[in-house]
């Protein structure tokens, strides 16, 4: 596929590596930078140097004979802006946006579309990040959670610890809570445990697992222990995050709201005016205000400023005050050593997210969703299966008659209304949508390939 990608962003570099790995044919365009002629240097694609709204910059960009159009630049008129005119001048087919401005994202179905700003898809940062926050608070204990199938199946993440109540017995055991549940990975020391099956579950391991939604926090309950009681949760930052984050949560519990600056501080008031949010102008890191408005009583805390380093010290002094999970957005990519340790329960990477989210709307080679995890290095993905058993190479096949990448585990199947777990009698049939997991991202294509049509195949309407 030939991608047009607009902005040297993130999320916008990490996207067309991605994309170049899996085989696209891909076009970079930012205003002119070292920082953009280095990364033609570095990465497989093609770089244009430009304002990426002009036409002559998209024109020498390709956009004639462009299939999609990701724009992840940081100023949301330049997205809107480009994709305009790759719609009137160009008719770029697809085109998706990233957007933050609330203004915009407020009225959104009246702005964009056919007969208005033609996007076709609006990516949303600040909501993303709001949803997996949200997830894992109703998963309590799991580093990470993905939902997949149209919300029906998740793919959690979680740290095995005392009281859990496989710990010491066999990864197989798991899924004998129940009967569609598949277990997709299993790390220790940051590496992933071949034949983890047969593994016995350790202090620290941690495992990757697949089921139906409905019953995940069941099976969460089988690694660690669980506690439901959370009543007050404190929110760092008066970031778009963390408005959205409190206006849904004062919904379900007592939140308090933490911002420095008194400015912005006034701000959020403004905005969560009509809602029971506690607004606190001080410093998160402050141990002081932290002993005197007993924040340190707080279930959970997170932090959502906009600069990372107050993030990770402000989850340091909360863990040191008080054991409170702690969920830290962590944007640079060089602190996430810094912040693997033991006083940060949960590390939110907007990028991951984000390039998540961009990556399950490009939706090619039969991909529905994917999600990356592991900070990007391994991936969750729903594969739509279609064909028929002469154009499909798993088709009316079983397992042990497919040839997997190395690295790869398949989960469940949903069947129309019916949940499957993978054994060795059942066989593909189309429709099927399948989960599977790859410690190594890089052998999606190799998946990808195998799993759809050949190409005489001519779908049914």
């Amino acid at each position: 596929m030939r991608i047009i990608i607009i902005g040297a962003t993130t999320a916008g570099i990490g996207l067309a590596e991605y994309l170049v790995g899996s085989g696209h044919a891909v076009t970079l365009i930012d205003t002119p930078s070292e920082e953009l002629s280095q990364i033609g240097n570095r990465l497989d694609l093609r770089v244009v140097q430009g304002m990426p709204s002009r036409p002559s910059v998209l024109r020498s960009a390709g956009a004639e004979n462009t299939e999609l159009l990701v724009a992840t630049s940081n100023i949301d008129e330049i997205n809107m802006a480009a994709c305009s005119i790759a719609g009137a001048l160009f008719q770029i087919p697809r085109k998706i946006a990233r957007i933050r401005t609330p203004d915009y994202l407020t009225e959104a179905d009246e702005i964009f579309g056919p007969h208005a700003i033609p996007i076709d898809h609006i990516i949303a940062p600040e909501h993303l990040i709001a949803d997996f926050i949200m997830d894992l608070i109703d998963l309590p204990g799991a580093l990470s959670v993905s939902n997949y199938c149209a919300g029906r199946l998740v793919i959690a993440a979680a740290k095995c610890s005392r009281g859990g109540k496989l710990l010491g017995q066999k990864v197989s055991k798991l899924e004998d809570l129940g009967a569609k549940v598949s277990v997709l990975a299993l790390y220790r020391n940051e590496q992933p445990v071949k034949d983890f099956l047969n593994a016995e579950l350790c202090e620290s391991d941690e495992i990757y697992f697949c089921c139906e939604k409905s019953r995940s926090l069941s099976v969460l309950g089988g690694i660690l222990p669980i506690d439901q009681c959370v009543k007050t949760i404190t929110i760092a930052g008066g970031s778009h995050i963390s408005d959205e984050l409190a206006r849904r949560l004062s919904r379900r519990f007592r939140v308090k709201l933490i911002e420095s600056d008194p400015q912005r501080a006034k701000r959020v008031a403004d905005s969560l005016q009509d809602t029971e949010v506690e607004i606190f102008c001080s410093n998160p890191s402050d141990i002081n205000f932290i002993l005197e408005e007993h924040i340190y009583d707080s279930d959970y805390f997170i932090a959502a400023t906009n600069d990372d380093e107050t993030n990770i010290i402000s989850s340091f002094m909360i863990k040191r005050t008080n054991h409170a999970k702690t969920f830290t957005i962590i944007r640079n990519e060089s602190y996430l050593t810094l912040a693997s340790s033991r006083e940060i329960d949960t590390i939110v990477s907007p990028k991951d997210a984000t390039i998540s989210e961009l990556l399950s709307n490009i939706r090619q080679d039969g991909l529905e969703k994917t999600y990356l995890f592991r900070h990007g290095l391994a991936e969750g993905v729903e594969l739509a299966i279609r064909g028929s058993r002469l154009s499909s190479r798993v088709i009316g096949k079983k397992i042990d008659d497919i040839n997997l990448p190395k690295g790869v585990t398949l989960g469940l199947i949903t069947r129309g209304n019916k949940v499957l777990k993978i054994d060795k009698d059942l066989r593909f049939e189309d429709g099927d949508h399948l989960i599977a997991f790859l410690t190594d991202h890089k052998q999606l294509r190799h998946l990808t390939k195998l799993f759809r049509p050949r190409s005489f195949w001519i779908p049914s309407w």
